[in-house]
């Protein structure tokens, strides 16, 4: 009767996503879906990382790109290309392109570690990253939606806010 019961370590759960090489994951509480519907019309004189706006059943998305974050040049979408559209609360009316998805990864907090405050070097990546997940066989990038989104916003705001000199 004396007997200890421990509760389970806290799971937490990422859709995992490539990007290029590089394995990523956001937590699934800010991942409204998935969807097979990539292509895109573009916007004139958008930044790079802004690959256009595509109409998912009558709304209106913006998708940014996030092969430039990791300094790869974006390439026409493939049969694997998915759009991960996030939940309105968080960002209403985006999506970000992802070269593939993979599974739903479940992860101790034992296995996520946080990154380092301060880089050597100031870089795209580090900006959007906010914990490394320790897997069986890789590491996979973290990446926070809040600092993305951010991210995305300084990506459009210079080209939006051009002033007649």
């Amino acid at each position: 009767m004396g007997e200890i019961i421990q509760a389970p370590a806290a799971t937490l759960s990422f859709c995992s996503f490539r990007i290029g090489d590089r394995l990523c994951g956001i937590d699934v509480l800010h991942v409204r879906e998935i969807s097979t519907q990539v292509q895109s019309t573009p916007v004139p004189q958008a930044p790079p990382m802004i690959r256009g706006l595509v109409n998912l059943r009558s709304r209106i998305h913006l998708v940014a790109d996030l092969r430039p974050i990791f300094d790869l040049p974006s390439i026409e979408c493939t049969p694997n290309s998915r759009l991960i559209i996030f939940k309105d609360r968080l960002a209403e009316g985006l999506g970000v392109l992802v070269d593939r998805v993979g599974d739903i990864v479940r992860a101790s907090a034992e296995q996520i570690e946080n990154t380092p405050a301060e880089a050597d070097e100031p870089s795209p990546v580090a900006d959007v990253v906010s914990n490394v997940c320790k897997l069986e066989n890789e590491l996979m990038l973290i990446i926070d939606p809040v600092k993305l989104i951010a991210f995305i916003e300084a990506a459009i705001r210079p080209s939006t806010l051009r002033t007649n000199d």
